[in-house]
């Protein structure tokens, strides 16, 4: 079959790097693979799989390009001055027309596309006019009804009426058929498949010698993912330093990623004078070594769609604790993995990072890790995908 794979762009990410990862898994089951990214910024993750062609459909500049692009850009500014949010969503129109050009021009070089997977809201809102029977819209995090304020119904209406849809965990599924029950949206279906991960390649990835890693000789507690409202460091930062002051932990923090309350994290790493066991290492495009490298990985975020991050840090053999957040956690953290998931206060995680700290993984450990990522393997994430989508094809 032919598979196209959209994403919005390939920045560092764990969208991103879903998105190569799914391309790959499907290349790597004989699928003729093509990974389509949206806006012509800098290529920083991309698939491994040689098999998989990547093609850049670079909307905005071909909107611009346009005779009314300029005027349509500033009537949908003043727009969004009115109906907060919604810049993308009126854009979309005219972006949606410059992606039904660009697919067409491709297929009409390499064939009919049998199936085309958008991945993560932020991508499929840049085309939301376009219905085609073949698309598959994925769902990566947990809804919030009232996102667009008053104008929710309608716009949410738009994105999700008659659309195929998937999202990346029970409770992500959950959330959103609450959101389309509340507003009476008709979508075709609404499946739940999670996240493909290649743990041969992120194990090899987690071998390859880092002078960063190397470095940081003393060993650390791991933090890692955007630094951004969501993921919650300030509850990190708080339960690390309650845990050095009321257990004694000797190991630093690290905490690798970028984003925009970067400040905000080290005003706080000041105040509770942590300069000297507390560091930000920012963007790494190699994190795995840094997983592999940790005594323990923690998870702070008020929510996940799924939780890659943990994912990633078990199949580098390395401890989790995460906070029990609404998402997709709870479908990775089971078994005797459970024991490890702390409420969102600084107590709670604090106990449970001292905890993972001082005890020996167990047997039980160990096989509900294997038990765990056998569902988020590749091989198994397209064969649901194929059952869902291409059985009757």
């Amino acid at each position: 079959m032919k598979i196209a794979v959209v994403v919005n762009c390939l920045k560092v990410g764990g969208m991103e790097r879903v998105a190569c990862n799914l391309s790959d898994a499907f290349a790597k089951q004989g699928h003729d693979t093509h990974l389509i990214y949206l806006k012509n910024r800098k290529v920083d993750v991309s698939p491994n799989d040689p098999r998989v062609t990547l093609h850049l459909f670079a909307l905005q500049r071909m909107v611009m390009l346009s005779g009314i692009g300029c005027i349509w850009l500033v009537l949908c500014k003043l727009l969004n001055v009115i109906f907060r949010k919604t810049f993308v969503l009126f854009f979309a129109y005219a972006e949606a027309i410059a992606f039904s050009y660009k697919l067409k021009q491709l297929e009409k070089k390499i064939g009919r596309f049998d199936l085309i997977v958008f991945r993560g809201q932020g991508t499929f809102s840049h085309i939301w006019p376009l219905q085609d029977p073949r698309f598959v819209f994925v769902c990566e995090s947990m809804q919030n009804k009232a996102h667009y304020g008053a104008h929710s119904k309608r716009i949410f209406s738009w994105l999700f009426s008659n659309r195929r849809m998937v999202c990346v965990s029970e409770a992500a599924t959950s959330s959103f058929i609450d959101l389309i029950q509340t507003y009476n949206i008709p979508c075709k279906s609404v499946s739940t498949i999670s996240n493909p991960n290649d743990y041969k390649k992120i194990r090899q990835d987690a071998s390859i010698a880092s002078d960063d890693v190397d470095y940081h000789t003393k060993p650390y507690i791991l933090g890692l993912g955007r630094l951004v409202n969501g993921k919650n460091f300030p509850l990190l930062i708080d339960a690390y330093h309650y845990a050095r002051e009321h257990f004694d932990i000797q190991q630093d923090l690290v905490i690798v990623g970028e984003g925009r309350e970067r400040a905000t994290i080290e005003k706080k790493i000041k105040q509770l004078g942590l300069e000297t066991s507390a560091f930000l290492k920012g963007q790494q495009s190699n994190p795995f070594p840094w997983y592999k490298g940790a005594d323990v990985f923690v998870l702070s975020s008020k929510s996940e769609g799924l939780g890659m991050v943990i994912i990633e840090a078990l199949a580098c053999g390395t401890p989790v604790v995460a906070t029990n957040c609404p998402g997709g956690v709870c479908d990775i953290m089971q078994g005797e993995l459970s024991r490890y998931l702390a409420e969102q206060t600084v107590i709670s995680l604090a106990e449970k990072i001292a905890l993972a700290l001082e005890k020996d993984q167990s047997v039980a450990w160990s096989q509900d890790v294997a038990k765990s990522l056998e569902k988020f393997d590749g091989e198994f994430i397209v064969k649901q995908y194929c059952d869902a989508y291409l059985s009757h094809s």
